[in-house]
């Protein structure tokens, strides 16, 4: 059992699966609700407008979005881009585009690997 003290309240709390004590941890989730109600609400908005209308940081409402945990609205196309070419998206990392040539490169490479190995014999040292 780990007892910390919690980093946002500084309340210290028994550590179960959260970094933050269970209060904190609510009024994360009271905030969630209410930036992804405000977003599937008002599409239109921008991350700014909502930022300031649900009193969150804009970095926190990116996050959500990166997270996956939000997909934005039609009226912040162009404020999340694709961290690899830029182009806009409307939740995660990465466009399709780029999900799927890093897919392929990974591929690429385990094949690659797999191809070395091919006729390697492996023993264990005791």
């Amino acid at each position: 059992m780990e007892v910390l003290n919690c980093p946002r309240c500084r309340k210290v709390f028994v550590k179960r699966h959260d970094s933050i004590c269970d209060t904190c941890v609510k009024e994360e989730e009271h905030i969630f609700d209410r930036v992804r109600d405000y977003i599937k609400e008002n599409p239109d908005k921008t991350v700014s407008q909502v930022a300031e209308i649900c009193e969150v940081s804009v970095k926190r409402i990116i996050q959500y979005i990166r997270d996956g945990r939000i997909e934005a609205g039609v009226g912040m196309s162009g404020d999340i881009t694709c961290s690899k070419c830029g182009k806009p998206i409307l939740i995660g990392r990465m466009c399709e585009k780029c999900i799927l040539e890093t897919n392929f490169m990974v591929n690429d490479m385990k094949n690659e690997a797999a191809i070395k190995n091919r006729g390697r014999i492996f023993t264990t040292r005791r």
